[in-house]
């Protein structure tokens, strides 16, 4: 329970290292800032996660949710296409409390000018390129296919993830806050030109 008066922080991860470890970062800021923090992610994660010293000292709260794969996680699942469209319909159901007003921000994992483009695949305002084209995003220079993430070059190899990427701003507009893992330096333009 968090201290009186003490904001609470509710950080949810989806699971795998590229997200849970940036959240990480992530929520130690928050509780410098003086936040109680608390950080969910899968019963089947966090039986692979090593709950160091330092997330210890940092007081951040580690919190489970199932999956519906709780002894193996995805590795469990019968394909990645099953264990995503499971993890949406099981995960949410022990999440009720959202529902009670509480204030939400969506943490995007990558950079400004990734994010950018997956939010222009989920507009339908790109589609895949042929080797010879170029495209340019608000505030980023032409881009060619091969400066694309590759979930987005290749969308045959990997279309679960792809979705699932993209999927990221459907409901976006909900959210009170996004935010975005980036240095706003190095991506300064990208930041001003960012309409997500």
């Amino acid at each position: 329970m968090a201290e009186k008066g003490k904001p609470h922080c509710l950080v949810l991860s989806y699971p795998s290292q590229g997200h849970i470890n940036p959240l990480h970062q992530f929520c130690k800021n928050l509780h410098h800032k003086g936040l109680h923090v608390t950080l969910v992610t899968t019963k089947s994660e966090h039986k692979k996660l090593h709950v160091t010293a330092s997330a210890a000292s940092a007081a951040i709260a580690i919190d489970t949710i199932s999956d519906g794969y709780d002894d193996g996680g995805q590795e469990q699942a019968e394909s990645t296409e099953a264990y995503l469209d499971r993890f949406w319909r099981v995960g949410p159901e022990t999440l009720t409390q959202l529902e009670l007003g509480l204030v939400g921000a969506a943490f995007l994992t990558q950079s400004c000018a990734v994010n950018g483009v997956y939010y222009h695949v989920h507009r339908g305002l790109l589609s895949p390129l042929s080797e010879s084209e170029t495209i340019s995003l608000p505030g980023c220079p032409p881009l060619e296919p091969s400066d694309l993430p590759s979930f987005v070059h290749d969308t045959v190899s990997y279309p679960a993830f792809i979705k699932m990427l993209v999927n990221q701003f459907s409901n976006v507009e909900k959210a009170d806050w996004v935010l975005c893992n980036t240095y706003y330096e190095l991506e300064e333009e990208v930041s001003i030109h960012s309409r997500v």
